[in-house]
Order: C-alpha cells, then sequence, then structure tokens
C-alpha cells in the first residue's frame, strides 16, 4: 500500500490529474475498499484508455486483508465500472514477470498476452 501510495498518489500526480479538462483520458479514478472500523483496507484504480479495452493501472490491498476477498472485490467493482463505459477487454500489466500478484490474476481468468501483460474478456 505504501509503494503504492508513494507512486500513484503523491500531490503532483493528482493535481495534474484534477486539472485536465473532464479528467485524464479513460481516467475512471479510484475505488476503496475499508473494514468495519472504516479504515483503508485496499484500493484500485483503473480506466477505458482505448475504446473497448479497460485497465487495471492499480490495485493494493493491506498485508492484514489478503486473500480475505478484497482484491477480488475491488477488480470486480472495477470491471463493473470499466464494462459500463464499453469495456469488453480488460489488461493489466505486473511490474515484473513473476510478480507475486501474478497467480491472483490468473484465477481471475487474466492470460498471457507478453511476460508482464495479460488480458481477459469482460462482457
Amino acid at each position: 500500500m505504501r509503494r503504492l501510495i508513494s507512486a500513484q498518489c503523491a500531490l503532483p500526480r493528482i493535481r495534474a490529474e484534477i486539472e485536465i479538462p473532464g479528467g485524464a483520458p479513460g481516467w475512471l479514478g479510484w475505488l476503496v475498499a475499508t473494514d468495519a472500523e472504516g479504515s483503508v483496507v485496499g484500493a484500485a484504480a483503473g480506466g477505458v484508455p482505448v475504446p473497448g479495452e479497460g485497465e487495471v493501472y492499480a490495485l493494493a490491498v493491506a498485508a492484514g486483508s489478503r486473500r480475505r476477498g478484497v482484491g477480488t472485490a475491488l477488480v470486480t467493482a472495477a470491471t463493473d465500472r470499466m464494462r459500463s463505459y464499453g469495456a469488453r477487454d480488460q489488461r493489466v500489466e505486473l511490474p515484473a514477470e513473476s510478480d507475486p500478484a501474478l497467480p491472483f490474476y490468473t484465477q481471475l481468468g487474466f492470460t498471457p498476452l507478453s511476460p508482464r501483460r495479460f488480458s481477459r474478456t469482460v462482457v
């Protein structure tokens, strides 16, 4: 979560995204998951940068909340949002070929386009 926040939630980046008239092209924003006490346990960001193609830009789940359905719920919500904007396919790019998130995305039906890029049909 800290790595994601430091990279994706830096104030200059947020300011730049807010100042783009109509938002960044294809940007659908952030989805946040909280626990019963209201603490953030996960976040996902995505968009539809190319007509018909959704993209998961970021997904992070707090260590203590992993393997409890938080990531799946966030990807599902992001997917539903992307579908409503015309996405028929969805892509994700992992930071490394042997990224620990690979089994998670494979279980959700993503298949390789390249060693780090994965795709699935969402219609």
